[in-house]
Order: C-alpha cells, then structure tokens, then sequence
C-alpha cells in the first residue's frame, strides 16, 4: 500500500472519520490521481482507515486494475447508481449506518452532496484540504517528475526562441510552443500558452489573440505542460523580437525583474513563509522605483495543476515545496517583463528546475 494512501488513513482516525468518499467527475479532482494513480476522469475512492475501494464503470474497468493496484475495484452496473456501489464497498470494510463518512466538500456540488446524504448508508462529515495537506510537498517520485516536465519544456523554449520574427502572430508563436510541448512527451497543456507582444506585454494574463510582432519588442511567453504522471510544468521568459536593439528603460526592467526572481530563489528555505518570500521580490522591485507596476503575486505551489492547493497564509515550505518565482513589471501603453522558473525547496536551500537561459542584450 502507498505511502499517499497510508497517510490518509491515519488521517481519518485523528478527524474521527471512518472513511472519506474522493470523487472525480469529467477529471475534476487530481486527488483521485494523487492517492489512486487512477488517470480516468470518473470515479469515487471509498478509502476506510485499513481498506481502499475504486468505483468506477465499464470504460474503466481494465485500466483502473492496472494503474490503482492497492485499491479493490467495485464495478458499477448497469442500472444502478454509483452511490449504491459506494454502499456496497462500505459494507465489503464492515461499515455501518452510523458510520462516519466525509467528503471533499470543494469538489462536491450542493445537488450532489444532498443526493448523497439521501443514498448513502453513513453519516456523512464535509472536509476540507484533508487530501491537499498532504498535496503540498513532494516526495522523490514526485520531484523526478517534475524535472523531466521542466527539461521537457525548456528544450521547447530552446526551439521556439530562433523561429520568432517580425511579422509572426502571438497565435502563430503559442502554436509553435503547444506543437512542441506534443512533440516533446506532454498530452496537454497545463494552461493556455500566454503569448503577450509589445504593449499587450503590459497585460499580466493577456488572451493571446493575432497582433503581429515587430522588431525590437518585448513578447513574453507563458507556457506549460502536463507530462507523465499528470505533473504540469509553468515556465515563462520574456524575449525581445529581433531587428531592432530594444529600448533602453525596457532593458533596464528586465534586469531588474531578473535580479528580482535570483533574490527570491536565494532566499527561499525550509521555514520561510509565503508572504517573506513574496517580499524579497517586492521590495528589490519597489526600491528600484517599480513598485506599482508588480501587480500580482510572486507565485504559486506547481504540481498536478499549474496552481497546486497550497495554505500559503498558514503553512511555510518545507522540503519538497515546489513553487514558482515569478515576479514582473508591467507598464500601461509601454510594455511589461516576467520571469518565472519552477523551483523545489531542499534542505539548504532551492533547486532551480527550469534551466532555460535567460535573455543576454
């Protein structure tokens, strides 16, 4: 039995649950993933405190024997509903009416959680983030991952900077990144690709649209796969289109923006806390007169979504936190830079994932 799964388990007694009900439905739910290895997008883990069920239907049947070994599968038939066979695998651990069940109140809709207080034998508890404490840090499989999703897609970066010109569309550089990320192992993307040129540059989450490229411009690309095992990569590099020497106040905000995110990555440790991690970038931005024009967070926690479930009021890194670091400048009517790179916090330190070079005038 895993590791992932043994933990939920001794976390049930200290919440005094008997079992917890993990659903995905249309592949809404990575937690199913996470403790199940189950890659189908419909199913419900009925995981008790020594027993683990997956009740899926017959599109699955196979796959779900193959890819969630410590889990005993309860096929749905025909007929009858998935919450009766959620009853069934109740029963098969000795579970009674008055049985405890929670259930992941932020992946359920209200319909479904009165349908399932209706149908189900069991008195059922809401929960919240029980799954996603233990999402936070990565263990050595996960971090693995991680890196080949990062390699992965900075060879992408590597193809795609020489193929842009004047004259190209933001869509026509976000397909050439989207056919590469294909190309090297990713079966998605983990977001849409950000193609953001000239003044859109200034627009933090700009919807790539047809604006050409022109000489001597800023054009930040924002990108991302989902690569073996469900793990996302987010990378993002601001480039400056060839034909023209940029202007000078854009290139002194790279700098500053690059000088920024290697601050943080050199503060970040075990024990820091999101909000002093956050500060490194914003202050250095800040004292070089820049302060305004940072406007969103320096990152997020990176996993089996582009933006993994992470307390970042509460809880500070440990080892195995994988976060990004991603600060930017962003001037209206003028331009804007960003730098993001995946980093896994160690036990001195942090480990740069995304190796992609950065940009030399």
């Amino acid at each position: 039995m895993s590791k992932r799964l043994k933990s939920v388990q001794t976390a049930l007694a200290r919440q005094k649950l008997d079992a917890l009900l993990v659903r995905t439905f249309e592949g809404d739910n990575q937690n199913v993933l996470y403790l199940s290895n189950f890659g189908g997008t419909t199913a419900v883990l009925v995981i008790t405190r020594k027993k683990a069920f997956i009740v899926t239907d017959g599109r699955y049947f196979a796959r779900a024997k193959q890819e969630a070994p410590d889990f005993r599968l309860v096929k749905v038939q025909r007929g009858k509903k998935v919450t009766d066979h959620v009853n069934d695998a109740l029963a098969m651990a000795g579970l009674t009416k008055g049985a405890r069940v929670g259930f992941e109140a932020a992946h359920i809709p209200v319909a479904v959680a009165k349908d399932w207080a209706k149908e189900i034998k069991g008195k059922l508890v809401p929960t919240v983030h029980l799954v996603e404490r233990f999402r936070q840090y990565k263990d050595a499989a996960e971090i693995s991952l991680l890196k080949k999703a990062c390699r992965a897609t900075c060879r992408v970066y590597a193809e795609v900077v020489p193929l842009i010109e004047p004259g190209m569309t933001e869509q026509e550089v976000a397909f050439e990144l989207d056919m590469r990320l294909r190309k090297h192992g990713a079966f998605g993307n983990s977001f849409p690709s950000i193609v953001a040129s000239g003044p859109n540059s200034a627009v933090p989450h700009h919807a790539t649209g047809d604006r050409k490229l022109k000489a001597g411009e800023p054009v930040i690309l924002d990108f991302g796969g989902v690569f073996a095992g469900g793990y996302c990569s987010d990378i993002t590099r601001t480039v400056f289109v060839p034909g023209k020497s940029p202007h000078p106040r854009m290139q002194e905000i790279y700098q500053v923006v690059l000088a920024a995110n290697k601050a943080a990555r050199k503060a970040l440790k075990p024990g820091v806390k999101w909000r002093d991690y956050d500060r490194v970038a914003r202050d250095y931005i800040a004292e070089r007169g820049y302060a305004d024009y940072f406007t969103h967070g320096l990152g997020h926690s990176l996993g089996l979504v582009a933006h993994d479930p992470y307390d970042y009021e509460h809880d500070a890194f440990q080892v195995g936190t994988v976060v990004t670091d991603e600060p930017g400048i962003y001037i209206d009517g003028f331009g804007g830079v960003r730098i993001e790179d995946d980093l896994v916090v160690t036990s001195d330190g942090a480990e740069r994932l995304t190796s992609a070079p950065y940009w030399k005038f």
